[in-house]
């Protein structure tokens, strides 16, 4: 019975080293993570992509704002020309074996994944679109920014910006978003601008007269 319960002793204790060490592992990986957004926000090139052309009010939802940026339609664009170069060397086989509705889907829908485009920035920090980054040399003036298709939607970071409860009024003027970018290219969302590039912020104004 001694040895059982020394067994069982040994086995409750080397499942709590391993609990505990897997916990110092999380807390410390997510510290890293923390600390690498926290130097790409300070260190990081600054770079302001616009706005698609759309009323802003209309991408409100309550507490944040839903993102659309002008150069994911040319990244769409580019990719679809891609995609068409891809399919049309199969297509001929591939309309053997799908019905003429499920290769025009098939032709439409963007598959997931992870690319880069490269971005021509003014004096301004306004980034344009060139083209889909391939490993070419970049100029000057020239970065390169990493993008995410999901869901057939082409986002930059995150496709939302979060704002406090009753402040979207402030956010309607966005016409920027101003991004960090690392020298992997990531891009890190850190506020909102408008078209002459004032950030956009709530200012609480107090009531002196009522003090």
């Amino acid at each position: 019975m001694t040895n059982i319960a020394n067994k069982a002793s040994g086995i409750k204790s080397l499942n709590t080293i391993i609990l505990v060490g897997t916990l110092v592992l999380m807390l410390g990986l997510i510290n890293w993570q923390i600390y690498q957004k926290e130097q790409q926000i300070k260190q990081g090139d600054l770079v302001y992509l616009e706005l698609a052309p759309v009323d802003p009010r209309s991408l409100m939802q309550g507490d944040y704002m839903a993102l659309r940026f002008k150069m994911s339609n040319d990244i769409r664009s580019a990719l679809k020309l891609v995609q068409e170069e891809l399919i049309q060397g199969e297509l001929v086989q591939t309309e053997q074996n799908l019905t003429e509705a499920e290769t025009n889907q098939q032709w439409r829908t963007l598959p997931n994944s992870d690319g880069y485009v490269v971005v021509s920035v003014d004096s301004r920090n306004i980034a344009s679109y060139k083209a889909l980054y391939d490993g070419q040399e970049l100029a000057a003036d020239e970065m390169r920014l990493q993008y995410r298709v999901r869901d057939g939607r082409i986002k930059f970071a995150t496709n939302a910006f979060f704002f406090q409860e009753g402040h979207a009024s402030v956010y309607e003027a966005a016409k920027y978003g101003e991004f960090r970018v690392n020298q992997q290219g990531e891009v890190l969302l850190t506020n909102m601008f408008d078209a002459e590039l004032n950030a956009l912020r709530y200012e609480f104004i107090s009531d002196k007269k009522n003090l």
